[in-house]
């Protein structure tokens, strides 16, 4: 069997917030079923939550269909970069093109900074 743990997780620590799940939904890395995801969840819901898809590959792409979504440009979050060749530095990793790729944020976003890695969130 597999269990969606964060969804499992996040559930938990937003009823104990008080607020309620109706609805979880887990989408594959595929720009369509992505954006019509969004659009079905914000027709339903008062509150979106994304996981998953911030990471340097090429199929993390929830960022930048966020960003298509809310009509948002992509923008670059030094604060992020600076963090991302610290992190990396620090595993005595090279930082390459596709780790770059993790300080764009849609225009507007705050920040959540992640110190265990190299993949920031943002609201």
């Amino acid at each position: 069997d597999i269990v969606n743990t964060n969804a499992q997780y996040l559930a938990k620590e937003l009823a104990n917030l008080g607020i309620d799940v109706y609805h979880q939904n887990v989408v594959g890395d595929n720009e369509d079923r992505i954006l019509e995801a969004f659009k079905n969840a914000f027709e339903r819901c008062d509150l979106v939550i994304t996981t998953g898809g911030l990471g340097p590959t090429q199929d993390d792409l929830t960022k930048e269909l966020g960003a298509k979504y809310f009509n948002k440009k992509l923008v670059l979050h030094k604060p992020s970069l600076d963090w991302i060749k610290t992190y990396l530095d620090m595993k005595d990793e090279a930082v390459v093109e596709a780790n770059k790729k993790q300080a764009y944020f849609p225009e507007d976003a705050v920040i959540l900074p992640n110190s265990n890695g190299t993949a920031p969130g943002a609201i």
